[in-house]
């Protein structure tokens, strides 16, 4: 599970899968390609990352939920429509093309509501069908910019990220530099400076989006801590990053 959006203490999930997506690709002999530091998505990943992340990854977590005594009701854009999306650009490259890579913009907040209606937790996968002429089209969305939409969409009280660390560090080789609590216009001097960088830029930029749209906290939580979301609400100084306007 990578992201949870809490609703009114009512857990939607945002699920990833790319270690998976991955191994699927090398195992058909497929690697990678990048533009500009952007992954290209061309319509034979398209079809592994659909498979991947709805039937096999999706599926997995909505049986683990059930084994805990919970129903999951799983969500995405190829089988119900639920995430929309357009064709992503790079407006700095004109010229690039990214394949079916995806910028959501809209979601079906009726289906949620109905499976949160129903005592099920939303599990969703982050594929989007495309708008209007496009919607036969899937597209592979970035997990961070997805779970930001939605958790806005949906007017969360909060959007969380579990990830392999702990939040994010002033020094990342010094695990007592943890900033517990981070306020948004302190964002662009850490931006600048280094101390958010890599894979926590887009969980950020996803961060301050859902702040922005009316979420009112985000966190960035270890992942595999146990009790970490009540550990990091629950406790003074937490045990990961919370990001507030």
């Amino acid at each position: 599970i990578d992201f949870m959006i809490s609703v009114g203490m009512r857990p939607v999930v945002v699920h990833g899968g790319g270690k998976s997506i991955t191994a699927a690709m090398k195992s058909l002999g497929t690697e990678a390609q990048w533009v500009h530091g952007q992954r290209v998505t061309d319509a034979a990943t398209m079809d592994v990352v659909s498979r991947v992340l709805i039937d096999e990854v999706g599926q997995n977590l909505c049986g683990l939920m059930k084994e805990a005594g919970r129903s999951a009701a799983p969500l995405n854009g190829r089988d119900h429509r639920f995430l929309r999306a357009i064709k992503k650009t790079l407006p700095e490259y004109p010229d690039a093309d990214l394949g079916f890579v995806g910028e959501p913009v809209a979601i079906d907040g009726v289906l949620v509501d109905r499976a949160l209606e129903e005592g099920q937790v939303p599990m969703i996968a982050p594929v989007a069908c495309g708008c209007g002429h496009d919607a036969a089209q899937l597209y592979n969305i970035n997990g961070d910019t997805a779970s930001a939409l939605i958790a806005a969409d949906l007017h969360a009280e909060k959007l969380v990220f579990f990830t392999d660390t702990a939040g994010i560090y002033m020094d990342k080789d010094d695990p007592e530099s943890r900033i517990s609590h981070l306020c948004a216009d302190q964002i662009p001097e850490h931006m600048k400076n280094g101390v958010i960088q890599g894979g926590m830029i887009p969980k950020v930029e996803a961060s301050l989006f859902a702040l922005k749209a009316g979420v009112h906290k985000a966190h960035i939580v270890p992942a595999k801590q146990d009790h970490a979301l009540l550990l990091e609400i629950f406790t003074r100084q937490g045990i990961g990053t919370e990001i507030v306007l």
